[in-house]
């Protein structure tokens, strides 16, 4: 169960799950869940890409998956640049408390 914008809802109801992968460089299995409202913004043609943040020091896997999330590729991201001003804080904020 999950909070979502003040409400308890499933899950299930506000993400997709795609698979487990490994991230290639910290060896760290990571469940990859999409939100639905990302995946009706592509059609079958377009590939989703994913990032995951996570580890120390931080870095990030990008996977790139179809939309019936099949993994495609998967890369790491080193390099990491998050703007300090407000408006980033706040959504990364907003995304930390409600990771869906």
């Amino acid at each position: 169960m999950v909070i979502v914008f003040g409400k308890i809802k499933d899950g299930q109801e506000v993400k997709k799950s795609a698979q487990k992968v490994i991230c290639p460089l910290c060896r760290q299995e990571i469940l990859i869940g999409v939100e639905f409202s990302i995946i009706k913004q592509f059609n079958s043609g377009i590939q989703i890409p994913h990032v995951h943040l996570h580890g120390n020091p931080l870095h990030a896997v990008i996977c790139y998956m179809n939309s019936e999330l099949k993994l495609i590729n998967i890369g790491v991201i080193k390099s990491i640049e998050i703007s300090r001003d407000a408006e980033t804080f706040s959504q990364l904020m907003k995304k930390w408390t409600n990771p869906y």
